[in-house]
């Protein structure tokens, strides 16, 4: 079923339930999907699911967002996605191996050819994009999660702090201890 196929599904409106103003978007599924559908494909990325499984892992989401949405956390709506995006992914992720363990299914490549002005640059890019996930790999799933949001999406440490429920500490060490990680693995690293 398309996203817009889902009939509406609203909140309930209960006093104090929902913030008021600026944030009714949280009201309406459509509303929701098309505000966060974005951030929630980046979150899949960071938390180590597949390209290739990426839109299947946000159709699941998005499948829990509209069963739950009269219980979704109005007032940390961010917190609420990331939160149901993150066990997703981790449901995902068993499932995938339960399957390959028992040869029930094929592995999916994520190696698909990056478009670029030039066959050079293109197999350049790639060669970076694989080196970078390889060694974000290496890393601990808070690691890598904490580095991707702050240093590729671009999100502040409150805002990582809020979307995990974690203190601003948690999330400023791990992004630390992230950093670290990697300078070491470049370190060690073969070019």
């Amino acid at each position: 079923m398309a996203i817009n196929e889902y009939p509406a599904r609203q909140l309930p409106a209960a006093s104090g339930s929902v913030p008021a103003a600026g944030d009714s978007d949280v009201r309406d599924f459509q509303t929701v999907y098309k505000r966060w559908a974005p951030a929630v494909a980046r979150w899949i990325r960071a938390l180590g699911g597949s390209i290739a499984d990426r839109d299947d892992i946000l159709q699941e989401v998005f499948a829990v967002v509209y069963r739950r949405l009269p219980d979704a956390d109005a007032h940390n709506l961010p917190g609420w996605l990331y939160r149901i995006t993150a066990r997703q992914v981790r449901d995902f992720r068993r499932k995938f191996w339960v399957k390959h363990i028992f040869g029930r299914s094929v592995p999916l490549t994520e190696r698909m050819p990056a478009s670029g002005p030039n066959p050079v640059m293109t197999i350049e890019s790639r060669e970076n994009r694989e080196k970078l996930e390889g060694l974000l790999a290496k890393m601990s799933v808070a690691l890598r999660t904490a580095f991707m949001l702050f240093e590729i999406e671009g999100y502040t440490a409150e805002e990582i702090a809020r979307m995990q429920g974690t203190s601003l500490n948690t999330v400023r060490a791990r992004i630390l201890r992230a950093r670290k990680k990697l300078t070491a693995l470049l370190k060690a690293s073969p070019e």
